[in-house]
C-alpha cells in the first residue's frame, strides 16, 4: 500500500486539477468581474503541487526526478515537462484573476490542451511499462483521461455559476457513463491476461452510476447546490481511488 499511495496521490490529485481545467475551459465567459475568479486556478494549483509532491515520495529522492527529466524521452520527463507547463498556465492565470477580477478564456483554452496533454501522457506512462501486462491494454490511458475527467467534472460543478450549471452537470453525467464503459473494458482486458479486479471494479462502477444520478436529480432540482457538489465530489474520488487502487495494485503485485 505505501507504495501505491504516492502513484493514487499524483494521479488523483493532479489529475483532478487538470480534468476540472478542461472541463471548465469549454463554459461561455460571463459578463462581469467575478469577485472570486482567482480561487479556481488557486485550488487547481494546489491539488497540483500536492499532487507533485507524491511524485516525489514514489521516486524516494528529489535528485532522481531531476535526473529523470535528463532523458527527455522517459515517460517521467514528458510527465515533468507537462506538469512543469500546466503549473505556468495556472500561476499566469491566477495572477490574471487576482488583477482583471475575471477569467482570460484565450489563457483557460491554451491551458485546457496542456491540462489534456498532462492527463495523456500519464496515461501513456503506465502503458508504455514493460512487462506488466496489467498496465498493457487499450482501457489503459482511457482509464486515467477519463477518470481525470469524472474528478473535474465533479470539481467544476462546485465553481459553476447560473449560467454554467446546467451544463457542468450534463457533463457529469456523459463521463460518469463514459466511465463505465471504461471500466467494463478494463475488467475484460484482464480477463484475458488472467487477471481480475471485479469486486473493486464493480464498486466503482456503481459509484459512477450513483454520481449520474446525483446530477440527474439536482438537473431535475431535487437537489440544492452544495449537497449536490459535495455528493458528485465524494463520489468521484472514492471511485476513481478504488479503480486506479486496483490498477497499480495488479501491475506492481501489492
Amino acid at each position: 500500500m505505501t507504495h501505491i499511495l504516492p502513484l493514487l496521490v499524483f494521479t488523483t490529485l493532479a489529475g483532478t486539477a487538470a480534468g476540472a481545467y478542461a472541463v471548465n475551459a469549454v463554459r461561455l465567459p460571463q459578463k462581469g468581474a467575478q469577485e472570486r475568479a482567482w480561487l479556481f486556478p488557486l485550488v487547481c494549483l494546489v491539488l497540483l503541487g500536492v499532487g507533485l509532491l507524491g511524485t516525489l515520495a514514489h521516486l524516494g529522492q528529489p535528485l532522481r526526478f531531476i535526473n529523470g527529466m535528463a532523458n527527455p524521452a522517459s515517460m517521467i520527463s514528458q510527465e515533468s515537462y507537462w506538469s512543469i507547463a500546466f503549473g505556468v498556465v495556472l500561476v499566469v492565470d491566477l495572477a490574471l484573476c487576482k488583477v482583471k477580477g475575471n477569467a482570460v478564456m484565450p489563457l483557460r483554452w491554451v491551458g485546457a490542451l496542456v491540462a489534456i496533454g498532462l492527463m495523456v501522457v500519464t496515461g501513456m506512462a503506465y502503458f508504455m511499462s514493460l512487462g506488466l501486462e496489467a498496465w498493457r491494454g487499450a482501457a489503459t490511458v482511457p482509464l486515467f483521461v477519463v477518470g481525470d475527467f469524472v474528478l473535474g467534472a465533479a470539481l467544476c460543478a462546485l465553481f459553476a455559476d447560473e449560467g454554467n450549471r446546467r451544463a457542468i452537470l450534463v457533463a457529469n453525467v456523459v463521463f460518469a457513463a463514459v466511465w463505465t464503459v471504461v471500466l467494463v473494458a478494463f475488467g475484460l482486458y484482464l480477463g484475458t491476461v488472467a487477471l481480475d479486479a471485479t469486486p473493486q471494479l464493480v464498486v466503482a462502477g456503481i459509484l459512477a452510476l450513483a454520481g449520474a444520478a446525483v446530477a440527474l436529480a439536482a438537473l431535475a432540482g431535487k437537489l440544492a447546490e452544495m449537497p449536490t457538489s459535495i455528493a458528485l465530489i465524494a463520489l468521484a474520488l472514492v471511485g476513481v481511488v478504488v479503480a486506479r487502487y486496483a490498477f497499480f495494485a495488479l501491475g506492481m503485485g501489492a
